[in-house]
């Protein structure tokens, strides 16, 4: 993947991860708001409860005692409750603007109407006992009817306040639950970020950028110094760094191919300019083979020189030849290697030529060529010699191409020579 790409992905993925992150914590938070709602609703509505219950507990003590003592603070107490404070009306007010499920609001209601039906009767009681009718307000207020219409009014009480606890402590466990998977899930993606962030820095940046820069910045210095580069292995992904590499290899290349361009340049004005001076067969021969011989490795060579108007050979030069004896004076054509390579006009190569080929010999030691290569020199379609040249290994490319561009220079020095030039 290209370093690019690869940048914008793992930026689009942080980015991903970062929102993520944010939109979980802001979830979270959502959450905990709600569990806090439900927390305040539960205390409200606890709250109202309580207080509407004290304010029917407040009316049925003042009735009870007004029946009791006959002290008008208590009947004053309990209209005030009635008229002016009316908490049992202002908390049954406040629980139906609550948000109630239908049961809970059947019940402040059944509540509510059972607390509304007893004020008649305590009414009833206070009128008594004005009218000096204790005995009959005493036996209303705590006989077993109003007992059971106190019930009425405090069961279905009881009832809500476990409805409403039930229901809220469910509600505020839910949303703990859905603010800890929120949390959670925040937490994770930023520990996801966090690992993408450190998996790049240590990891993947090294590795695609960090390694391959160095091992380029290697390259640069060795051929700064003059120096073969080492190899360089930016392995199978294609990066720009890699295509930088590859573009870098390929001006070395080039610069390297005009080198060798303007070396088989001098080589072939130099080894022209020698050949020209030269109106001899042998000395012509010799004087290439000298010269060509250290330029493409060769170790051993003769030059064979067409007679005129013959398909036969002559051997008029050799370079390094151990034993004239070794190679042939005269050779036909399609006779061996030399002969077939004058009859078919184009050269032929021997990457292991037989035992009994040129020898390669020194102040060392003899040893058999490890490479053969016969070449025609040619005047358009007319072979005019044949080269057999053997080495140890097969030549180079460029020593290849320096050898075709020197052929035709050396075919226009063999048509200059002389035509009564004499053979050896």
């Amino acid at each position: 993947m290209r370093i690019r790409a690869a940048h914008t992905l793992l930026t689009a993925l942080y980015l991903a991860l970062a929102c993520g992150g944010a939109l979980a914590f802001r979830g979270f938070e959502r959450e905990r708001s709600r569990e806090a709602a439900a927390y305040r609703s539960q205390i409200e509505a606890t709250s109202q409860l309580a207080r509407f219950l004290a304010g029917s507990r407040q009316l049925t003590a003042s009735v009870q005692g007004f029946a009791a003592t006959g002290d008008p603070r208590y009947a004053e107490a309990y209209w005030r409750e009635v008229d002016v404070t009316r908490s049992r009306d202002r908390a049954a007010g406040a629980l139906d603007g609550m948000d109630l499920t239908e049961e809970e609001r059947a019940l402040i209601a059944r509540a509510r109407a059972s607390s509304d039906a007893l004020i008649s009767v305590e009414t009833r009681v206070i009128e008594a006992v004005e009218a000096g009718e204790r005995e009959r307000a005493i036996q209303l207020v705590f006989g077993p009817a109003y007992q059971r219409a106190l019930r009425e009014i405090h069961g279905p009480g009881l009832q809500l306040q476990r409805l409403l606890e039930r229901r809220l402590n469910e509600a505020i466990s839910e949303q703990r639950r859905r603010a800890a998977a929120w949390w959670d899930l925040s937490r994770l993606l930023v520990l996801l970020d966090l690992l993408l962030v450190v998996g790049v820095l240590l990891l993947l940046h090294p590795r695609v950028v960090g390694e391959p820069l160095r091992r380029l910045n290697q390259q640069v210095r060795a051929l700064l110094a003059g120096e073969a580069p080492p190899p360089l292995d930016l392995g199978p992904a294609v990066t720009e760094i890699r295509e930088l590499a590859a573009s870098m290899e390929a001006y070395q290349q080039k610069a390297a191919q005009l080198v060798r361009d303007q070396w088989a340049k001098a080589q072939q004005v130099r080894i022209t300019a020698a050949l020209q001076r030269l109106h001899e067969p042998q000395a012509l021969a010799d004087c290439f083979l000298r010269e060509l011989a250290p330029l493409i490795g060769v170790a051993s060579a003769t030059f064979y020189l067409r007679e005129s108007g013959r398909e036969r050979l002559r051997r008029v030069g050799a370079y390094a030849l151990v034993d004239p004896a070794d190679a042939p004076t005269t050779v036909a054509f399609g006779d061996g290697l030399v002969g077939e390579c004058a009859r078919q006009g184009r050269p032929l190569e021997l990457e292991a030529p037989p035992p009994d080929a040129l020898v390669i010999a020194s102040g060392t030691g003899r040893a058999p060529a490890g490479a053969l290569l016969v070449v025609p020199v040619r005047s358009g379609e007319e072979v005019l010699a044949v080269i057999e040249l053997a080495s140890f290994h097969p030549p180079e490319p460029h020593q290849r191409s320096l050898l075709n561009d020197l052929l035709p220079l050396l075919a226009l020095a063999l048509e200059a020579l002389p035509v009564a030039a004499p053979l050896p």
